[in-house]
């Protein structure tokens, strides 16, 4: 299986936050971690605990912000036009959790060289 970009990843504290690309797959698989790691089934518009959801179309969604609180997590998602925004405010534990369960899925892209033309003296 060929691994999603995840752009950024980032925490201060309890405060997370993480940068993909607006696709259905991210979303799939974001719902199937929040499902099945925390218990979350209410976010990308979803109907049971079984994670059976209504389809969303994930690139009609634009300015748009969807949320979910439990007792482990604060999830807050917000779509922009080529990327989405999720942040996550849990304990450390928690993120880690999270964590582990996204890099089996996600890779962050690699950084580049950058080499320059000026000599440094």
């Amino acid at each position: 299986m060929k691994k999603i970009i995840l752009h950024e990843i980032g925490n201060d504290g309890n405060f997370n936050h993480y940068i993909f690309d607006k696709k259905q797959n991210v979303i799939e698989i974001l719902l199937k971690i929040f499902l099945m790691d925390f218990d979350i089934y209410d976010i990308f518009e979803t109907s049971d605990k079984k994670g059976n959801y209504r389809k969303i179309n994930v690139k009609k969604l634009t300015d748009i912000h969807q949320g979910s609180v439990n007792e482990k997590l604060s999830i807050d998602i917000f779509y922009g036009k080529n990327k989405m925004f999720v942040a996550i405010v849990c304990s450390e534990k928690s993120r880690l959790k999270f964590n582990e369960s996204l890099f089996k899925y996600f890779t962050m892209p690699k950084s580049k060289k950058i080499k320059s033309k000026r000599k440094i003296k």
